[in-house]
């Protein structure tokens, strides 16, 4: 019998007992009886309610009849393995038992799975004390309920930015202390260490080739784990041996999925270079014509050119304070990465960190330079005469008729159409020419006189842009451990590694102002007089690496960036021959599980800004 029931009773009786009595002496006890009788049926409903109120949800929402679980069973079933959670009404939001996220579970193959491949295991138990529950309320009473009891939905309060989500410690030590690559020039495997961007991994002699459906991966970088462990905030990360990245960088392939972190366990006495299988793919599959530096797709069989490993550059991995702006946090921004003026100014500090001071700041707007020869032995190996082949090659094939028009006036559309095809045929043969040997190779003086002397014949067309192709060919030189490093002049080696730092600075025109330019006209009449001041900026694009708050991109990184670390980004030109694009490759791993070490559990976000 219900509260509400026993009340109505109990007035019914009293309002009888008014009637039968008589006026009189026996007044007084019916109104006493009565009262009685109601005090007892309102402490009635009030236990029933409090009742209600503490019962757990799995016994309010049982069928009528239904038995209950022994007591025994229930306290097991709150402990390891949580009840699945009902459907959320809408307006209301639903929070995980395990790990305190609003997530779905990943699955071992890296990707979101949803409640249909949901497992029944029961989790491990969290020893970081971090398995949240169901958010509970506070009862009439002010007693908070029990640690065994799962409370009832609750409704969401309105969206909120500057509620701080939850995460547990190690999520919070790993956003604040990213580990970035400062990358240094290339000398030889014993000198470059076992952290390091592209090339051949190096292991141990039984080490095997990840593979994705049968096709091997391509092998992106390595990190020596003592290096890593002596950075690490954490904890987490492996303290011996080495860790590695492979990835599928053909497009559209692999879902997402196309990766493998390995752990080898040391010691690394004795490893060395592994090469890459024969069956290797091109990088970036039927990309790489497109995209590898030094490559074309105008050839025939293009694809046999394109290189089957990345470009090497060795790197140190340097920890940093992650500068948190106190009004980004309350907004719940600092949870990604910021490209503010702290952060530029941090990475700064960790490029120039055991480096002598410049003597002076470069100015970004550097003057054009004439077209001539960069030094005496360019092209210096066959890597340069490749770059130079494959940049005419392109030049040719997308000349706009404006500039043939302006460069060949004298001659007719026919006549400059011939032309220019007997031009891109012969850049054809040069480019042949490159592939006859290692990309490394030095190349005879008496050849290299003879490809410039072609090259300077056909400077109206390849002059724009010409000192970035120069450029383009010592970095590559410098990648695959040239033989012509000797020939190529200092200066030109130190433009080309400033194209692997972290950050720079330069001194740029002031920004417009209103308050002291008026208006944007009158700026840019400053501008073109050169009247404006010249300040100092710093440019600092985000950069791959291990930790730190992942890049907020077009993806589903924002459902993990509470409960899981970010184990690697990498950003589009973070490491050298990574072209993402505008995109950016992000993996995330649980806490736990990169405690244990299951690499098989990163999960992959493939996004673009």
């Amino acid at each position: 019998m219900t509260g509400a029931i026993i009340f109505e009773e109990a007035a019914m009786r009293f309002d009888l007992l008014l009637a039968i009595l008589s006026s009189g002496i026996y007044a007084p006890l019916a109104l006493m009886a009565g009262g009685f009788i109601v005090a007892v049926g309102g402490l009635a409903a009030f236990l029933w309610r409090r009742k209600k109120a503490g019962a757990p949800v799995s016994d309010i929402d049982k069928a009528p009849g239904e038995a209950l679980e022994t007591e025994a069973e229930d306290e097991y079933a709150s402990i390891s393995v949580p009840a699945a959670a009902p459907e959320a009404p809408e307006g209301r939001r639903r929070r995980s038992l395990v790990s305190g996220a609003e997530r779905e579970t990943g699955t071992p193959a890296g990707e979101l799975r949803t409640d249909e491949d949901a497992d029944v295991e029961a989790p491990e138990l969290n020893t970081l004390e971090d398995v949240a529950v169901f958010d509970a309320q506070t009862d009439a009473s002010g007693e908070e309920p029990s640690d065994t009891v799962e409370a009832e939905w609750t409704e969401a309060e309105p969206e909120d930015l500057t509620e701080e989500p939850s995460e547990t410690t190690q999520v919070a030590l790993a956003r604040a202390n990213p580990i970035v690559f400062r990358q240094f020039m290339p000398q030889s495997p014993q000198e470059d260490g076992l952290s390091f961007y592209g090339g051949e991994p190096i292991g141990p002699s039984d080490f095997e080739w990840p593979r994705q459906e049968g096709t091997p991966l391509t092998f992106i970088m390595q990190w020596d784990c003592m290096q890593l462990a002596s950075q690490d905030a954490t904890g987490l990360l492996p303290k011996d041996g080495v860790l590695y990245c492979f990835l599928n960088l053909s497009w559209g392939e692999g879902d997402g999925n196309g990766h493998a972190f390995i752990h080898c366990t040391g010691p690394t006495d004795g490893w060395a270079p592994i090469s890459p299988p024969d069956d290797a793919p091109a990088i970036f599959g039927s990309e790489g014509a497109w995209q590898v530096i030094g490559c074309t797709s105008e050839v025939d069989n293009a694809d046999d050119y394109v290189p089957r490993i990345m470009p090497h550059f060795p790197f140190d991995p340097v920890a940093f304070d992650y500068p948190i702006n106190e009004a980004a946090k309350e907004q719940g921004e600092h949870r990604f990465w910021s490209d503010g003026v702290q952060t530029a100014e941090a990475l700064l500090a960790v490029e120039q960190r055991g480096k002598a001071e410049p003597s002076d700041i470069p100015d970004i707007e550097t003057p054009h330079q004439p077209f001539a020869r960069p030094f005496p032995a360019f092209p210096h190996d066959f890597g340069a005469i490749r770059v130079i082949a494959a940049k005419m090659i392109e030049v040719l094939s997308h000349l706009p008729e404006h500039k043939v028009e302006r460069l060949f006036p004298d001659l007719s559309k026919d006549e400059r159409e011939a032309l220019f095809a007997s031009w891109k045929d012969e850049a054809k043969e040069v480019y042949m020419l490159g592939t006859q040997r290692p990309i490394g190779h030095r190349v005879e003086q008496n050849i290299a006189d003879d490809i410039w002397q072609w090259v300077e014949d056909r400077k109206a067309v390849i002059d724009l842009g010409f000192q970035q192709t120069v450029l383009a060919s010592v970095e590559l030189s410098l990648c695959v451990g040239s033989s012509a490093l000797g020939s190529i002049p200092d200066e030109m080696i130190e433009r080309a590694m400033s194209n692997h730092v972290l950050a720079r600075e330069y001194m740029v025109d002031e920004s417009f102002g209103p308050d002291k330019h008026g208006s944007q006209d009158d700026w840019l009449q400053l501008k073109e007089a050169g009247k404006l001041e010249r300040v100092r900026a710093v440019m600092a694009p985000a950069p791959a690496r291990i930790f730190g708050p992942p890049s907020y991109v077009q993806g589903y990184v924002e459902e993990m960036v509470d409960d899981h670390i970010l184990l690697l980004e990498l950003p589009g030109g973070g490491g050298p021959g990574h072209h993402f694009g505008e995109g950016v490759l992000q993996y995330m791993i649980a806490p736990e599980d990169l405690a244990a070490g299951r690499f098989d559990q990163v999960k992959s976000v493939i996004s673009a800004y």
